[in-house]
């Protein structure tokens, strides 16, 4: 990672940190932090960051709302843990909030973490920004978002006939829309309103190709590599590489980043560093 924003990254943490030790003390509170600043990749706030810095602002304006967006996806993570929804013990290598304090605190605060991310994106100095940031991230993240690539997800089995457009689907909404939000969320910020389509098809492209590396993953790590239980067999769902295979798999990921460096090509922005990063992404192991 750049010297920049490995930089950038701590003085996420310090963020992130300051917000839960500002809250009441409470069990909500203690499953909170530990959920939230437990490790992490910080992967969506590295790419508002990157992206702020393509369009030549300096990444830290956007501080606030990659705190906000980073609670966003630790809170689905808590939810999509636990026994109603995947039914997993480990997350980021240490047992899984819900296992550690109970499914009723660990509801709560992944509700706490999703209102939290808000009150976080609505802090934007220009007013303005702040509405279509907490509108952006209701977009992203709710009924018409991630929260409904989760449902659909759900549903989804390896025995069933599942068809390929329909998992590219699951894919675009569960994984794809919380890349689609920190890379818009950057657009607005830059008052670039106008590359919103093509930063929601570079996140649709970059989900795709995280979810087909994620199942080739689980498919040769371990749950001590990965860091998180490797659920997806044990629950029988279905996947990419069920209609896949392995090869194809990898060459559609080369063809989603393909994808992806013409979209960003026609952007014209100043994004070496935002290309090192969806570089990294690609190469990902863990």
């Amino acid at each position: 990672m750049k010297p920049e924003l490995e930089t950038c990254k701590q003085v996420l943490e310090k963020r992130l940190d300051e917000s839960i030790a500002a809250l009441e003390p409470s069990r909500i509170q203690e499953a909170m932090g530990y959920a939230l600043l437990g490790g992490g990749k910080r992967l969506r706030p590295l790419l508002l960051f990157a992206a702020l810095e393509a369009y030549g602002l300096d990444p830290l304006k956007g501080l606030d709302m990659a705190c906000g967006i980073e609670m966003m996806h630790t809170y689905s993570l808590i939810h999509d843990d636990m026994p109603e929804m995947d039914d997993d013990r480990m997350r980021r290598g240490k047992p899984c909030t819900h296992i550690l304090f109970g499914t009723d605190v660990g509801l709560l605060a992944g509700d706490a973490l999703q209102t939290l991310a808000f009150e976080m994106a609505a802090k934007a100095e220009n007013p303005k920004d702040a509405a279509a940031l907490c509108r952006l991230m209701a977009q992203k993240a709710g009924a018409n978002g991630m929260c409904l690539g989760q449902d659909l997800d759900l549903w989804s089995s390896a025995s069933d006939d599942e068809s390929l457009e329909q998992l590219v689907r699951i894919e675009t909404l569960k994984t794809g829309c919380l890349f689609q939000l920190p890379l818009g969320s950057a657009a607005l910020i830059a008052d670039h309103e106008e590359d919103l389509d093509a930063w929601d098809e570079i996140g649709r492209e970059l989900g795709i190709l995280f979810q087909l590396q994620d199942d080739l993953l689980e498919m040769t790590s371990t749950e001590e590599k990965m860091g998180k239980s490797l659920s997806d067999t044990r629950n029988d769902k279905a996947t990419a590489l069920t209609q896949y295979g392995i090869d194809q798999a990898t060459r559609k990921i080369e063809e989603c980043y393909a994808k992806i460096d013409r979209t960003l090509d026609a952007l014209g922005l100043q994004d070496q560093t935002l290309r090192e990063l969806f570089d990294e992404i690609r190469h990902r192991t863990h």
